[in-house]
C-alpha cells in the first residue's frame, strides 16, 4: 500500500506541471518553448545556485540546520535568499532574451515560463529525489540501523525519517501537496519577474525576490520544530495564498483561445499511432525489431551455457575453458541484460532517426500537418508507435530468456525478472525520446544520426557523475541486473523516476523545437 501511493504521487508530480501546461496552452495558446524557457532558467540557476551555497558554508555564513543550532534562523535566512536570489535571476535573464528577441504582450507568457521552471523543479527534486529516498528508507525499514556506523545525529535523522515513512501511507502525499506549493510559488515569482521587464519597474523584482525567500527560509527553518508533516504544509499553503489571490486578480478572462475539443485531438492522435503502427509494419520494422530481441532472448542463456563448450573446439583455446567457472543461472540473466543494453540503444537510433528527419526530407510531414493534425499529436505518435513496437520485442526476448535459461540452468525468480526487462524498457525508451528529438532538429537524416548518437553518449557518461550517477538511466541497468535471482534487492526508484522525468522533458523540448520549424 505505501509502494503504491508513492507511486502514484511521484507520478503526480512528475505529471501535474505538464498537465497544467497543457491547459494553459489549449486556453490561451502559449507556445510549448516558453515551458522549455522556463525549465533552462530552473537549470542555469543550480549552475551558480550550488556552488554559492558551498561557498556560503565555507566562509561560515551558512551553518548547521538542527533546532539546536544558535545560528539556525540566519542560515534559514541566508538560505532562502539564496535561492530567492540565484532562481529569480535566472528568470530575469530568460526573459531579458524573451523581451528582446520576441516582443511579448501576453502576460500568461509568463506564467507557462513560471510552469515550466518549477515543472523541472517537481519533476527532479519532488519526484526524483523523493523516490531515491522511498527507495531507501522501504530497504531500511526492516535493517538495524545501529550497524551502519552512524554518529548520533545521524542515526537520530534516520531513525526519525524511516518511523514516518512507516507511520501512515497517506504520508505519501505530502511531498505532492509541498511540490504543488512550490510550483504555485514559481509561477507567481515567474508573472511579477514578467511585470518587472512589462512595466520596466525593478520593484517586481525586489518583490519576486523576497517572497521566494520567505517561503524558503520558513521552509528551513519551521521544518526543524514542526514535525507534522500536514501542519507544515499548511504553513507553507498560508505562505503561498498571496501568490495565489495574485494570478487570480490579473488572470486575463477576456482572451480565450478556441481550441479543439480535447476528445477529437485525442481521437486524430489514435488516428496517427494507427497510421505509424501501419507504417512500421509494412516497412518490415515490426519484423526486425521482433526478430533482433527473439534473437538476443533465446540466445543469451544460450550463449552463457556453451560458452566454455565452444572454447574446447577451437585450436589452442582448449587451456582457457578449463578456467571459464560453471555457468548459473546469473551468467544467463547477466548475459540477457548485456545483449539488450549493448545493442538496444543503437536499434533505437537506426530505426528513430528518420522518424521526422526523413519525412520532412521527402516532404510528407507537411503534408500530413496540411490536414487537422496537431504538431504534439504527430510526434507523440511516432513516440508511441516505436514505444508499442519495443514493448512487443521486449516481450519476446524475455519470454525467449526465460524458456531457455529454465531448461538450462536452475529455476528463477520469473516476477522480478519480468520486473527487470520494464526497467529496461523504460531504460530504452529514453534513447527512443532522445533520438526522436534529434530526428526533429536535424535537417537530414544522417545529421538526427549524429546528434542521437552525441545525446546517447551524454547519457551513458552521466552514469559516473558523482552523487547523482546511480539516479540516471544507468542506474536502471543496474537495478535490472540484481532483478530474478533474488527476492529481496537494492531499488533503485530514483533512476525509475529520473527514466520517466527525463522522457517527458525532451519529448516536451522536441514538440516545442518543431513547433517553431517551418516545414
Amino acid at each position: 500500500m505505501i509502494i503504491f501511493l508513492y507511486a502514484l504521487s511521484i507520478s503526480l508530480m512528475i505529471l501535474l506541471p505538464l498537465g497544467l501546461a497543457i491547459v494553459l496552452r489549449r486556453r490561451l495558446a502559449v507556445p510549448w518553448w516558453l515551458f522549455c524557457l522556463g525549465m533552462l532558467t530552473f537549470a542555469g540557476s543550480q549552475v551558480y545556485h550550488i556552488p554559492l551555497n558551498n561557498w556560503l558554508a565555507d566562509l561560515g555564513v551558512i551553518g548547521a540546520i538542527g533546532p539546536g543550532e544558535p545560528g539556525l534562523l540566519g542560515t534559514a535566512l541566508v538560505l532562502g535568499l539564496s535561492a530567492g536570489l540565484s532562481e529569480t535571476v535566472a528568470r530575469a535573464l530568460g526573459f531579458w532574451l524573451l523581451f528582446r528577441w520576441r516582443k511579448t504582450e501576453r502576460w500568461q507568457d509568463g506564467v507557462m515560463a513560471g510552469l515550466g521552471h518549477g515543472g523541472i523543479e517537481a519533476m527532479v527534486i519532488g519526484g526524483v529525489f523523493t523516490a531515491a529516498s522511498v527507495s531507501s528508507l522501504w530497504a531500511m525499514r526492516e535493517m538495524d540501523l545501529t550497524a551502519l556506523g552512524l554518529s548520533p545525529e545521524q542515526l537520530t535523522a534516520v531513525t526519525r525519517q524511516t518511523t514516518l515513512f512507516l507511520s501512515s501511507p497517506w504520508l505519501a502525499f505530502a511531498p505532492l501537496l509541498e511540490r504543488g506549493i512550490a510550483l504555485t510559488l514559481h509561477v507567481a515569482v515567474s508573472a511579477l519577474v514578467w511585470q518587472a521587464f512589462k512595466r520596466r519597474s525593478p520593484a517586481y523584482f525586489a518583490l519576486a525576490v523576497v517572497y521566494h525567500a520567505l517561503l524558503d527560509a520558513t521552509a528551513v527553518y519551521a521544518a526543524q520544530f514542526i514535525t507534522n508533516a500536514w501542519l507544515m504544509e499548511g504553513l507553507l499553503a498560508v505562505i503561498a495564498l498571496p501568490g495565489v489571490v495574485y494570478l487570480w486578480r490579473v488572470w486575463p478572462r477576456a482572451e480565450r483561445h478556441r481550441a479543439r475539443p480535447l476528445r477529437d485531438d485525442l481521437a486524430l492522435l489514435g488516428t496517427a499511432v494507427r497510421k505509424e503502427l501501419l507504417q512500421q509494419w509494412r516497412t518490415k520494422r515490426v519484423l526486425v525489431v521482433s526478430a533482433v530481441f527473439l534473437l538476443f532472448g533465446l540466445g543469451s542463456p544460450l550463449l552463457a551455457k556453451f560458452t566454455p563448450q565452444m572454447l574446447t573446439l577451437i585450436e589452442g583455446a582448449e587451456q582457457f575453458a578449463d578456467l571459464i567457472p560453471e555457468p548459473t543461472t546469473a551468467d544467463a540473466l547477466a548475459q540477457h541484460i548485456k545483449n539488450l543494453t549493448q545493442f538496444g540503444f543503437i536499434l533505437a537510433i537506426l530505426l528513430g532517426m528518420g522518424a521526422v528527419a526523413g519525412e520532412k526530407e521527402r516532404g510528407t510531414a507537411a503534408m500530413i500537418l496540411s490536414k487537422p493534425l496537431p504538431r504534439w499529436a504527430f510526434l507523440l505518435s511516432k513516440f508511441t508507435a516505436q514505444s508499442l513496437v519495443y514493448l512487443a520485442g521486449f516481450v519476446l526476448a524475455a519470454a525467449g530468456a526465460a524458456y531457455y535459461t529454465s531448461i538450462l540452468f536452475e529455476p528463477f525468480l520469473l516476477g522480478p525478472f519480468i520486473l527487470g526487462n520494464g526497467l529496461l524498457l523504460l531504460w530504452l525508451l529514453t534513447f527512443t525520446a532522445v533520438t526522436l528529438l534529434s530526428s526533429v532538429i536535424g535537417k537530414s537524416t544522417g545529421a538526427a544520426a549524429g546528434i542521437a548518437l552525441v545525446g546517447s553518449v551524454l547519457i551513458f557518461l552521466s552514469g559516473s557523475l558523482p552523487r547523482v550517477g546511480a539516479l540516471m538511466p544507468s542506474g536502471l541497468v543496474a537495478w535490472a541486473g540484481q532483478l530474478g535471482l533474488k527476492a529481496e534487492v537494492a531499488a533503485n526508484g530514483g533512476a525509475a523516476a529520473a527514466g520517466a522525468a527525463l522522457i517527458v522533458a525532451v519529448l516536451v523540448t522536441a514538440v516545442a523545437i518543431f513547433e517553431q520549424q517551418e516545414l
